[in-house]
């Protein structure tokens, strides 16, 4: 699960796999602003079939925070 999750991180930013591991946020890469996160949402619904709260959105600022609420989703 955790593969799958990086390899979602990396293809939406754009970014290594290698970067996709660590617990990058929204600070930390140029590419990540309102519109890419809401294609990050639409590509993590789409592939895990699952629907996220709004509050789940506004927690996901970082890959770990990402990481967690998809752990308590699947």
């Amino acid at each position: 699960m955790e593969n799958k999750i990086n390899q979602l991180l990396a293809k939406c930013f754009n970014i290594s796999l290698t970067d996709a591991e660590n617990n990058l946020g929204m600070n930390d890469l140029n590419d990540w602003d309102s519109l890419s996160h809401m294609n990050l949402i639409v590509l993590i619904e789409e592939e895990f079939k699952i629907h996220l709260t709004g509050d789940e959105i506004a927690e996901m600022v970082s890959f770990d925070n990402i990481r967690t609420i998809l752990n308590k989703k699947l």
